[in-house]
């Protein structure tokens, strides 16, 4: 692999789990210095981040990390209810016995894995992230639909992102200890808990199209109401808080 695309490869990683957090600027001196690449592979990376709109571009300012906002977030969640729908219906229709037992299988494991503790990154919360994100994949993966598959993983990396940030942001942990805390803590257990997967599971293996169109619907809504009660009042999300 070209220095230029471990760059592009590294950067963008760094900006997808939040460790570039939303809106910081991303100075090359600095880039340089903390990740050891040279001001070429770096200056080279970042156009090819903004393609995939993960920085933008400051006439006379430079790059930054893309924000995050509800807006935003609305967006994401109408083209992964409109793509990640059509992918499980065909999977329904199309999936086999080797579907079928990959779904099972990476159901049991997201079943074992310890749910992510909000406001912190620990190793059994990447773990679960890990295992949820392979769950939601093994749902989609009897398509045999390459071009919604591409769009679907795009969608799913932004989101990864805003995800990212929503549970483990700085203010996440602020507002659990506020007064109307235990609030915010269903939202996130409903969001994160086992049993709505479960249900999905149980849809697709029953191939019930009707209720698991419904039960993603839902479930991609769940998100959204996590930011709705962080951030009620104002499309724009704070980062610097982050």
């Amino acid at each position: 692999m070209s220095q230029t695309n471990t760059a592009y490869v590294i950067l963008r990683r760094a900006i997808l789990d939040c460790d570039l957090n939303p809106d910081s600027a991303l100075v090359i001196s600095s880039l340089k210095s903390r990740f050891g690449f040279g001001w070429t592979p770096l200056r080279e990376a970042l156009p090819r981040l903004e393609a995939e709109r993960l920085v933008r571009f400051e006439p006379n300012k430079g790059y930054r990390v893309a924000g995050v906002s509800v807006s935003g977030l609305k967006d994401l969640q109408v083209a992964r209810t409109a793509v990640e729908t059509e992918l499980l219906l065909r999977s329904i229709n199309l999936g086999g016995d080797e579907w079928e037992a990959n779904l099972v299988a990476a159901h049991h494991l997201l079943a074992q894995t310890a749910l992510p503790e909000p406001g912190t990154i620990s190793a059994a919360g990447l773990a679960w992230e890990k295992r949820h994100e392979a769950f939601h994949a093994a749902l989609l993966a009897g398509a045999n639909a390459p071009w919604l598959e591409h769009l679907a993983r795009q969608t799913s990396d932004q989101l990864h992102r805003h995800h990212r940030f929503m549970l483990n942001g700085a203010q996440v942990l602020q507002r659990l200890r506020d007064p109307d805390g235990a609030a915010l803590r269903g939202t996130f257990d409903r969001t994160l808990g086992l049993a709505h997967h479960t249900a999905l599971l149980d849809a697709a293996i029953d191939r019930d199209k009707d209720r698991a169109a419904s039960l993603l619907k839902e479930h991609v809504g769940f998100s959204l109401a996590v930011y709705a009660s962080l951030w009620p009042d104002d499309e724009t999300v704070d980062t610097a808080a982050a």
